[in-house]
């Protein structure tokens, strides 16, 4: 991976900026092994003092995904060197199992034309919007670490047929009982997780429910809203009113670029 040093990691050693950087252990102590690594096009170690706007190439531990590139388009709202922002379809998996080729990631490597590609969440296969994927193991490792720690917003709009006042719904969720993937809130033994409910506006014959996740649990929005009363449009698994679709979309994301250090946000309008 290729990059340069921003204002906030001058003046520090490589090996102080990459922990700052939320490199785990484990790949930096590959590094310190390594002979490849580059500071201005000059051979470096990791103790070497770095200064804004140098320009630091290390190798990557991992070059490529597993993942068949399947032949399809997807639509890129951004890319660039080390991450892109994807929009994935209603009624398409995120990310294959075994051999399968038709999923959302098997789009991306088609289409951004690259070896290593994996997602940083997932979307269910009935949930439209916006998908971050990582284009090196390094920047995966970043945005994962973001993740964990909650710094990055993820926004969607569920369209339900009740009105649902602003809250915080914090209620465990876990695997329901002899169902294959299906969830339930379950105070005893499920794992923690929080809702934020922001907004609610009627449109036409609906209420369109913005909610921002703060965990990511399986089927979390949809478990919640459910057990509210207010179960999303389409979400027959939920005891939703029946429609073509699930009425869930994955509208927003926003996050520090793990490389400049600058906010970045994407939307995306819900289908009409």
């Amino acid at each position: 991976m290729i990059f340069k040093i921003k204002n906030s990691l001058n003046n520090m050693t490589l090996d102080e900026a990459l922990q700052a950087m939320h490199i785990p252990k484990k790949e930096l102590h590959w590094l310190r092994m390594s002979k490849d690594i580059e500071i201005n096009d000059v051979p470096a170690k990791l103790n070497a003092t770095i200064s804004t706007g140098d320009i630091v190439n290390i190798p990557d531990f991992e070059t490529e995904s597993n993942y068949k590139p399947s032949g399809n388009d997807v639509e890129v709202i951004y890319r660039d060197d080390y991450l892109a922002v994807v929009h994935k379809p209603d009624g398409q998996k995120t990310h294959p199992n075994a051999d399968e080729t038709d999923t959302l990631i098997n789009d991306a490597k088609h289409t951004l034309n690259v070896d290593y590609i994996e997602p940083i969440h997932r979307l269910d296969q009935t949930t439209s919007g916006l998908l971050l994927v990582a284009l090196n193991p390094y920047i995966k490792k970043m945005l994962d670490y973001d993740l964990e720690h909650r710094l990055i917003d993820r926004e969607y709009v569920a369209r339900v047929a009740k009105d649902v006042k602003p809250q915080i719904i914090e209620a465990r969720i876990g695997k329901k009982p002899h169902t294959t993937n299906a969830q339930q809130v379950d105070h005893k033994r499920g794992k923690r997780a929080v809702t934020h409910i922001l907004s609610s506006t009627k449109v036409d014959d609906h209420y369109e429910v913005t909610a921002k996740l703060e965990t990511g649990r399986t089927h979390q929005i949809r478990v919640h809203l459910a057990h509210i009363g207010a179960p999303i449009i389409g979400d027959t698994v939920y005891e939703g009113m029946h429609s073509k679709r699930m009425e869930l979309y994955a509208t927003h994301i926003g996050f520090n670029h793990p490389i400049t250090g600058e906010w970045i946000e994407f939307d995306y309008l819900p289908d009409s």
